[in-house]
């Protein structure tokens, strides 16, 4: 019986793996404030198809897709490199986003964030947490 080899998303997607090589310090950079992820996690998600890899030509951005019952999301995780860059490449995520029947994008980020982008459209909500 031949053993049938499990394509990945690096396998499928030309120059994928040269693009999250070139974007890994980006993401690294973004990593440093939260807890959640490792880079290690970040590349094996991208790696299944899970995250997204967003790129330019100094900045990166992964997102991912959630589906409610009643909604379709996207997912901003991690940023990183030129502002006015991910910027435009925001544009075109949501572009993408409204293609695909997303009707909401949200992401998480320092409060700084949203005196950056509060006049691009993107509003503060609320999150609560505890730690158990």
């Amino acid at each position: 019986m031949r053993e049938t080899l499990r394509q990945t998303q690096f396998d499928k997607i030309p120059n994928l793996r040269e693009e999250w090589l070139k974007s890994k310090p980006y993401i690294i950079n973004a990593l440093k404030h939260q807890d959640d992820y490792e880079i290690q996690d970040v590349e094996c998600k991208i790696e299944d198809g899970t995250f997204l890899l967003w790129t330019g030509k100094q900045s990166a951005i992964i997102t991912e897709f959630i589906e409610f019952p009643q909604t379709k999301t996207c997912n901003l995780i991690f940023c990183g490199g030129d502002f006015d860059e991910i910027v435009k490449m925001t544009e075109t995520i949501e572009e993408f986003c409204r293609i695909s029947g997303v009707t909401k994008i949200y992401g998480g980020g320092r409060k700084g964030w949203l005196k950056k982008i509060k006049h691009l459209g993107w509003k503060n909500e609320y999150l609560i947490s505890k730690e158990l």
